[in-house]
């Protein structure tokens, strides 16, 4: 475990701006796995985050929310990540660029997803 931490240490901070909207416990679970594999991660509600997405002048955020509808002015321009145990079709094509995690989730599945849509 100690060989784990040091490679986390020593890895470059990803700066990617990942706006996660869901319950506190699974935005810390969200937060906590994303962080230790060095990514930047925050945590705020939907209005805050319109006003992040809205202020954004490159795409360079991450969308994770189980409440996509709520973002669905930013579809063509945010990659979203669908945290969710029965997603929406409907919403999954809505957005350019989506990817799918189905509840319960393990920190792999997350963080596979967020290389996947970062392109990291």
């Amino acid at each position: 475990m100690t060989h784990d931490r040091a490679v986390y240490q020593s890895t470059p901070h990803k700066e990617i701006k990942l706006v996660v909207v869901e319950d506190s416990l699974v935005s810390k679970l969200v937060r906590t796995v994303l962080q230790k594999h060095g990514y930047s991660a925050v945590s705020v509600g939907p209005t805050e985050a319109e006003g992040i997405l809205r202020s954004a002048n490159e795409p360079e955020e991450i969308l994770l929310t189980n409440s996509p509808s709520q973002f669905l002015e930013f579809a063509q321009r945010i990659p979203l990540l669908y945290l969710t145990s029965s997603p929406d079709p409907t919403m999954q094509v809505a957005f350019r660029y989506c990817r799918v995690v189905r509840k319960p989730f393990s920190p792999n599945e997350l963080v596979e997803a967020v290389k996947e849509l970062s392109g990291s």
